[in-house]
């Protein structure tokens, strides 16, 4: 990997090190210090979706920076590593240090203006200036180093990142902060910062499908009318803390739903009807009650504003009451095509249990479109998301599904216990990845086979390692690109049993 360019000196390597050498024959210049500005070439990101290179040993991360781009930087402090690791590609460096961006001096190849006037100041786009055929070829060489680097699993095929159609206007669910405006208008809402928890004012997403902005500035507009005070987190006065909304994937269906800091909300009932009227694809209006002082966006209450406290959302065919709390895919058009992965890869099953099955789109998915399949077997320990999967399978007629609610260990323990088959497990942990009892109690329950979706390529490098220390061959891995323009991945991996 080609090293950073301090210019007008030339840098070369020195086995691991990297050295400088001086017009005039020098060598071996320390490194720049804090404050120092520097002109320096940019050759990969790291897991944030920042710049990365390296002078005379020293990581620096540039965010905003892309690979290829030649930037003006000024030096920050030098950090220890952060868990969960900051360097190229998911890497670990022993330490590092943040440089400001100052200016471009010459742009990447692969970098494009970006379709957002906040996209520098706002935190949820990281890769939008980059090239879409180029974020494809970082994830899919993320998801490979971190089999290589976390699971020393260097072997295994890696197929290229399944990417979207349309990388813009894809997520179906949005969620706003609100923070105090300026003059008449003392309600905005917006995105976190990158990197902080100050808000920055949008009144459209570049990301969010068109429905969900036009709740947004509806919902902004009619709040501010009716004198709704926004939730000061310092002080903790005020009410309205989020402005969320979904949308159904055909946009006929919307729900807004307002976060407030207490209960006594005096002006819900027609901020609702007013709302429904400004945005006629809005059929349902929901106060979601958070009292605590927290980052979490929900509460646990939610009381219905105006209609049925819930919106019908399609996904291969198939029909899902989504509600406030319920997890979706928020982009349900690569979310088939992950599915459609997932379904391949089961080919061939005639049972199959899902674990960490939520709603049961994966389950009900695969009992429907796996040609021989005789049962799937849901198993989730949410008791709401066992309810609503239970309901989604009576309301699209799919009789050869069963949900237990459990711990996934557990379950899997006493299905192995009592003599259950699977010719198929797929597992769809969340971020954290699975905990080592369910693997433990998978490998006991001696599956032919085992499809692992993850939406960490990390804990994903871990779990398969484990698996493969357990008599598990890792087959392939394939990378879907759920979230364009971010530096999230998602991928499915082929296990069989050795």
């Amino acid at each position: 990997m080609p090293g950073l360019r301090l210019y007008p000196e030339r840098f070369t390597f020195a086995g691991e090190r990297m050295v400088s050498t001086m017009t005039d024959g020098t060598r071996e210049r320390p490194a720049p210090g804090k404050g120092e500005p520097l002109t320096l070439e940019v050759d990969d990101l790291n897991a944030q979706g920042e710049g990365v290179g390296r002078v005379n040993g020293l990581v620096v991360f540039v965010p905003g920076a892309l690979p290829g781009d030649v930037v003006r930087v000024r030096l920050g402090s030098r950090r220890a590593p952060r868990a969960g690791g900051r360097g190229p590609a998911g890497t670990h460096p022993r330490s590092h240090a943040v440089a400001e961006l100052l200016s471009v001096e010459r742009p990447s190849r692969d970098r494009v203006k970006a379709p957002c006037a906040v996209a520098e100041d706002c935190g949820g786009c990281q890769l939008l200036a980059l090239d879409y055929r180029a974020q494809l070829r970082w994830k899919t060489r993320v998801v490979s180093e971190a089999l290589r680097r976390v699971g020393h699993l260097g072997g295994v095929p890696v197929r290229p990142c399944l990417g979207a159609r349309n990388p813009l206007g894809y997520r179906n669910k949005a969620q706003f902060p609100v923070i105090a405006g300026y003059g008449p208008a003392h309600l905005r809402a917006g995105l976190f910062r990158r990197g902080t928890h100050d808000v920055v004012p949008v009144e459209s997403c570049a990301l969010q499908r068109p429905v969900n902005n036009a709740v947004l500035e509806a919902a902004v507009r009619l709040a501010s009318n009716l004198g709704v005070r926004p939730y000061d987190e310092d002080t903790r006065e005020g009410l309205l803390r989020h402005i969320l909304a979904r949308v159904s994937s055909d946009g006929r269906e919307a729900m807004a739903v307002f976060v407030t800091a207490q209960a006594a909300f005096p002006a819900g009932r027609r901020l609702a009807a007013r709302l429904m009227e400004a945005v006629p694809a809005v059929k349902t209006v929901v106060q979601n009650v958070n009292t605590r002082r927290t980052n979490v966006i929900l509460g646990s209450r939610n009381i219905v504003l105006a209609g049925p406290g819930h919106i019908t959302d399609h996904v291969g065919g198939l029909r899902f009451r989504v509600s406030v709390s319920s997890f979706f895919q928020v982009n349900p058009e690569q979310a088939e095509a992950l599915y459609a992965v997932v379904a391949e890869m089961v080919g061939g099953a005639r049972r199959v249990a899902d674990v960490y099955s939520g709603v049961g789109t994966i389950t009900l998915y695969l009992a429907t479109r796996v040609s021989g399949i005789d049962e799937v077997v849901g198993i989730e320990s949410n008791p709401d998301a066992v309810h609503d999967a239970v309901a989604n399978a009576r309301d699209n007629h799919v009789d050869n599904v069963s949900f237990i609610h459990g711990d996934a260990a557990r379950v899997l323990r006493d299905l192995a216990t009592a003599g259950a088959g699977f010719d198929a497990v797929v597992l769809d942990p969340p971020r954290k990845g699975c905990e080592e009892e369910v693997l433990r109690a998978l490998a006991k329950l001696r599956p032919a086979r085992v499809i692992y979706v993850s939406c960490n390529p990390a804990t994903l490098a871990r779990d398969l390692a484990w698996l493969a220390g357990a008599g598990f061959r890792v087959g392939e891995v394939r990378p879907v690109d759920m979230f364009p323009e971010t530096t999230h991945v998602e991928a499915v991996a082929m296990v069989e049993r050795a």
